[in-house]
Order: C-alpha cells, then structure tokens, then sequence
C-alpha cells in the first residue's frame, strides 16, 4: 500500500504543471497568453518581434514586469526576452541565467521542456542565445518588429513615460536615450538589410479592447478601490492629516490582497486641489474645506481610476454642493450616454450641455477623461468610436481659483453591448450618502 501511495505521488509530481506556472495568475492562464502571442504572429505575417522585459531594479524595490511583456507572456522574470515568430508560428522564452534571489519563487523560471511546457513557449532558452537566434532570424530575411513605445513599469502611463523619454533625450546636459532606442538602434547597426517595423501599434490595438477576463480583474480593482475610498471618507474630520486619509485607503488596499497602488496618491484638501496632481499629502484638513482624493490600487497588472470630492467637515455649504452637484449630474449623464459609437467628442456635447443647465458653462474644460486598463492613462485612441471592451474613465471638473474651490468625480466605465457598465460604483457620489458615510467609524478610529 505505501508503494503505491509513494508511486502515485510521484506521477503527480510527473503530470501536475508545475507549481510556479498555478500560483503566477488568478485571473488568467498559459493558454491566454498563448492566444494573445498568436494574434501577434497574424499581424506581423513572415516577420518576427522582439519585445525586451524589464530589467531588475537598481534599488531594493519590488520587480514589476513591462506592460507589453506581461500582456504577451504572463512572466515576471526579470531581463527575460520575448520572440514571436510569424513565419514558423513559435514564440520563445530567453531567461537569464542567473536571477536574483529577490525575485519571488513561484516567478523563476529556467530553460528546459518543463517552462515550455507551464507557459505555453514553444521553447524557454538562456538569454545568452539571443545573439545567434537574432543572426538565424536576420539571415532568413525575416523583417524585426520591435517595441517603440517606452516601457510601462509600476505606476507608470505611456503619456507619463514619453514626457520623461522626451525630456531626457532634449535635456542637453543629459541627453539619454531609452533602453527599447538603444535596442532598435543596435539591430539597426548590426542587421542593416533586414527591415525594422513598429510593433507598438499591434500591441495598442489588442489592449485597447478588453476581454471578459481583463474586464473581471477591472471590476475587482474597482470594487477594492472603492472600499479604500470610503474608508478615507470615513476617517475624515478637521484636524488630521491629509496622509491619514490615504493611510486609511492603504490598509484596505493591502488588506484585500492587491498589489499596490495603481500611481501615487492624491489627497488634496482646500485649494491643494487646484494643483491636479498634487501628491505631497502633508496638510492638515480644515473645517469649510473640500477634500478630494485621486488613488486606486492593481490587482494583476491591471489598474482602476477613481475620484471622490467631499465636505472635510461632514456637509457641503451652500456653494459647494451647487458645484458639486453639477458635477455630480455630468458624470452621471456622460455615464448614460456611454455605448458602442460613442465619441470622446459625443461626451464633451454632453458635458457642456449639462454645465449650461446649471449656469456653470463658464467653468466647463472641455476635458472628459482617459482611457484605463494596464496603465491608469491606457493606450487608447480618442478620435476612434468606443466599441464593446473599450474601458474609458469618466472624469468631469470644475474649479474657480479665485474661490479655490476644485471638484473632480471619477469612475472606470467599460463599454458593452448595448450600453456601459460602471466599474466602480460601489463609492457614493450623492451628498446624503456621502454624509452618511462620514459618521461611520474609519479603521483604527475607536
């Protein structure tokens, strides 16, 4: 009897996928991956892509995958390098060799059948083989396709990271060049006859339409989110900090198993909430003053957006809630209006329209708000129609700087079939919910 028990867990161990490849994802698996790299190889025909992971941090900080690479791969290795071959219909692996110890267990890969097999590659080799895969590649004429956007790292957007990449590069006492520059530009030298194509619009385009898995990790991070808004709501009161508030959202984040926040926290109390991104956090709330907070957390590499603007001293005054509530009512219309066909445009109409109704026309900016998925500022067109997947935040202002007064409202909506789904409901908008929440006990609040 024990012969057999010894014998069956063996061929357990033999037929089990490996427990790395269980533990990596909640949300999707190696065939999703899989998939999505063979949508890759239709686009690009006989040519092959090389897509670059990100490298392993400088510091003592947490590894976080490039956007693109995780999108394809589902890896978190750290230096690893992704090839999709058109012409043959493959897609390898190369790792490093060597990985450090920070990287966590269920993450390290090595090459070899058993990672092929887990991930889904048709091969996972050494990272020290690119040079000769490059060359056989390169000599059969194949065109490269490479990745010429910059890299989306941890709480990072494409708009924020083509301002850095920008700045740097015409910075004449700096004058760096990206890491993906400095790759195109070494295939370019080292592989003159063969072509050199841009994969970042392929890319753009898969991400910009969510898929039902994409959209359950969405609604997650929405529903998180919102519980760490309201529970900084609930903290509130004159005299505490405005980095409490955030501490508040933090535990909740935490506590229900995201992976960090989606960008830095915004918590601007008074006229701190002219500056949009403000994130110094460092000031006490003051009775009159409005408290607004921009912050959301990750949950599988995939991030929500949301904003709430409420009274630090439990109700709106007077003027306040006459702001508030045009604000309140443009979020809710653009909402309805949001479906298939729907432009960005087709939201500004509606936004102006509902400004005029309350005689704020004079404060409408014009701006609607941003596409989210991957990155809190997602790839995303704004003069495409909205097509069923599209996720796009809604995200109404109005400000007077001579009143100092900044109100902002946010949610993450995705677009369906026949209409839109809001992704992060669950934090209240209406001033009586609001109020009511006010008066319940916050976290660590006896």
């Amino acid at each position: 009897m024990r012969i057999i028990k010894i014998l069956s867990c063996c061929l357990c161990l033999l037929f089990t996928e490996p427990v790395f490849a269980q533990t990596m994802w909640k949300y999707f698996t190696a065939d999703d991956f899989a998939a999505r790299r063979k949508k890759v190889m239709e686009k690009i025909g006989d040519g092959f892509a090389v897509l670059l992971g990100a490298e392993l941090t400088e510091s003592y900080t947490k590894f976080r995958q490039d956007n693109n690479f995780y999108y394809l791969s589902g890896v978190e290795v750290p230096d690893a390098v992704l090839i999709i071959d058109g012409r043959n219909r493959q897609s390898l692996l190369l790792v490093p060799d060597n990985i450090s110890n920070d990287i966590k267990t269920e993450a390290l890969i090595k090459p070899g059948k058993e990672a092929a097999t887990a991930y889904k590659f048709d091969m996972v080799m050494s990272r020290s083989s690119l040079s000769g895969i490059l060359q056989r590649y390169a000599s059969g004429g194949q065109s490269f396709y490479l990745q010429q956007s910059p890299q989306e790292l941890a709480e990072m957007s494409r708009d924020r990271c083509t301002l850095i990449r920008t700045s740097r590069t015409n910075d004449p006492w700096d004058g760096r060049i990206s890491k993906e520059v400095n790759f195109i530009n070494k295939i370019k030298e080292r592989f003159p006859a063969n072509a050199v194509n841009d994969l970042t619009p392929i890319l753009d385009d898969m991400r910009w339409v969510k898929d039902q898995k994409e959209i359950a990790v969405l609604r997650e991070c929405g529903r998180i989110g919102c519980l760490g808004i309201n529970e900084a709501i609930k903290v509130t009161r004159p005299g505490i900090y405005e980095y409490q508030t955030v501490a508040a959202c933090d535990f909740i984040y935490g506590d229900m198993g995201s992976a960090g926040p989606a960008y830095y926290a915004i918590a601007a109390s008074g006229e701190r909430g002219l500056i949009w991104h403000y994130n110094a956090n460092n000031h006490l709330l003051e009775p009159g003053t409005l408290l607004l907070i921009d912050y959301a957390p990750e949950v599988s590499y995939y991030v929500t957006d949301i904003t709430r603007t409420w009274p630090v001293q439990g109700e709106f005054t007077a003027e306040q809630l006459t702001f508030y509530n045009c604000v309140k009512d443009a979020r809710d219309e653009m909402i309805k209006a949001m479906k298939p066909g729907v432009t960005y445009s087709d939201l500004q109409k509606v936004g102006e329209q509902v400004y005029k109704k309350h005689g704020l026309e004079k404060y409408w900016f014009g701006y609607v708000g941003h596409f989210v998925g991957m990155a809190v500022h997602d790839v995303g067109s704004r003069d495409k129609p909205f097509v069923e997947g599209v996720v796009f935040n809604v995200e109404p202002i109005l400000e007077d700087k001579d009143k100092k007064i900044h109100i902002r409202l946010e949610d993450t909506i995705v677009i369906t079939a026949t209409g839109s789904e809001n992704l992060t409901p669950g934090s209240p908008v209406d001033p009586r919910a609001i109020y009511a929440l006010m008066k319940e006990k916050g976290v660590g609040e006896k």
